[in-house]
């Protein structure tokens, strides 16, 4: 569930209406970052709003943590926001204070580095070494620092863990699906977000312009494209709010909610493509423009789609698992919607 209307979702709404409103994304990306909105996200307790309260968070429910990551989406909120919780959760898990300041987050890889979002603004760094099922807490403000070549303005940053000494790290029972799980709940809740404020932008364009004497919205063609992009939408969403319950279930064996965050990933990643072609088709060349506010949600989706592996990435891993899985555990999880028990190889 993702809910919108819980006190946390609503104080993140307020904060973000009033203080992103169009001018800020367009002025973050060149260059002047929104201190403002992080120190009223700050100053609302809302980056550890996912943190237990035993270590100094007010353990909020995943439902209106959901909703606030949704209303920073539709805001195109270009601070470390779903970053740093993600990060302080990270670091819950693991019994550590949350992060003092923004954080990121990484997970080990083939190489001693990672492409951090908001790595040129986020304080700390969190990594999960899933090799040793530790979490560690890195400086990220004394680390060099050199922007990647990124499509979403959020930008991206590598950083070299090698040489860098933890300022804190410590143990977890979880494995790396579960930490997969979150993330990728996280970036779908995201994804379904943008997908729907940039139709709503798309309606609005359409209703508004006018060709040939009628607005644009009135063209059979254009109804057709945005009839498509509205259902791919609804997909998206049904998809982010069954991976965000899954999430809420098995909040204490994040794990379990693997499967159900796989998909919402796969199945959204495929709606980008079908979404953002029509999206800008509409607009025609206003679409195409900096000043405009479509590419904030589109270059984002772009980029979250991605995030921690594409749409084929994940179907592959999907398939591989199911292809070894025994035909009663695969029926029983179409049927029942009921992959807790794990998926059982084949004998």
């Amino acid at each position: 569930m993702i809910n919108t209307e819980a006190m946390v979702a609503e104080t993140a709404t307020k904060i973000f209406t009033d203080l992103c409103g169009r001018e800020v994304p367009h002025q973050a990306e060149a260059g002047h970052y929104p201190a403002a909105l992080w120190d009223a996200l700050t100053e609302n307790g809302l980056p550890v709003a996912w943190v237990s309260e035993e270590n100094g968070g007010f353990g909020a429910d995943y439902d209106e943590i959901f909703g606030a990551i949704w209303a920073s989406a539709q805001a195109a909120a270009p601070v470390p926001f779903a970053e740093t919780l993600i990060a302080n959760w990270m670091l819950d898990q693991a019994g550590l204070a949350p992060a003092d300041g923004s954080a990121s987050f990484a997970l080990s890889g083939h190489t001693p580095a990672a492409d951090i979002p908001f790595g040129m603004q986020a304080d700390k760094i969190i990594l999960f070494d899933a090799a040793h099922q530790e979490v560690s807490l890195f400086d990220n403000r004394e680390a060099v620092r050199s922007a990647e070549e990124a499509l979403s303005p959020d930008g991206m940053t590598q950083f070299v863990f090698s040489g860098h000494v933890a300022e804190q790290s410590a143990k977890t029972n979880l494995s790396r699906r579960a930490f997969e799980a979150l993330i990728l709940t996280v970036r779908a809740v995201q994804m379904a977000a943008a997908i729907e404020r940039a139709l709503n932008l798309s309606i609005d364009y359409v209703s508004q312009r006018e060709q040939f004497g009628r607005p644009l919205s009135k063209f059979q063609a254009i109804q057709h494209q945005l009839a498509v992009a509205a259902s791919e939408s609804a997909a998206a969403t049904m998809a982010a709010t069954q991976a965000a319950s899954a999430m809420i279930l098995h909040r204490d064996n994040p794990e379990k909610a693997w499967h159900e965050a796989v998909i919402a990933k796969v199945q959204i990643s495929h709606s980008v493509e079908a979404v953002t072609v029509p999206f800008h088709q509409v607009h025609g060349a206003m679409g195409y423009t900096q000043e405009y506010d479509l590419h904030h949600y589109t270059r984002r989706l772009w980029a979250w789609r991605d995030a921690l592996g594409n749409e084929h990435h994940w179907s592959k891993q999907l398939g591989e698992e199911l292809a070894a899985t025994s035909p009663d555990q695969i029926w029983q999880g179409v049927t029942t919607g009921d992959w807790t028990g794990g998926w059982q190889v084949a004998s």
